[in-house]
């Protein structure tokens, strides 16, 4: 599958367009913010090998905007789609949180007391694997952020 962010220029929000392996497309609208957390997903989905989290699911066809919360009711995750959510979340919080950075081994024992205190399982993840998706996330946002405007990032999945 392509992963295509588009940077929106003119006062236009940004995209994001899956192209599937059998052509057809699934997009929606999307922001920096947004740009940022689904670059995220990409580095956890590649460097943990998942395939029914975010990202494999829309290329097994599921569209985008059927993710989240549809009439206030939350909907349920695959194992691995909460696995990814989760480390995203974390990944980009710890980015963004303005406090001081976190080592790895601080984020993984931060992600072992949320799992805990949610009672699921943490997502089976070691030290190194989370220092690679880190830096492959560093690296995406560092080419994200110097994209001209009107331009886009092209991934395969």
């Amino acid at each position: 599958m392509v992963i295509r962010l588009s940077k929106g220029k003119n006062g236009k929000p940004g995209t994001l367009t899956c192209i599937r392996e059998d052509g057809s497309t699934t997009w929606q609208r999307s922001s920096d913010f947004f740009a940022y957390h689904d670059l995220i997903h990409y580095a956890v989905e590649t460097t943990l090998g998942y395939k029914d989290a975010f990202l494999g699911l829309v290329a097994k066809g599921r569209d985008l905007d059927s993710f989240g919360t549809r009439d206030g009711v939350k909907e349920n995750y695959t194992q691995e789609e909460g696995w990814a959510e989760g480390l995203a979340g974390l990944v980009q919080f710890a980015g963004y949180s303005g406090g001081p950075p976190m080592s790895d081994a601080e984020l993984l024992e931060t992600l072992a007391q949320t799992c805990a205190a949610r009672e699921v399982s943490m997502p089976p993840i070691t030290v190194e694997q989370l220092t690679q998706i880190r830096a492959k996330a560093r690296d995406l946002h560092k080419r994200w952020a110097q994209l001209p405007k009107g331009e886009a990032l092209e991934l395969t999945f």
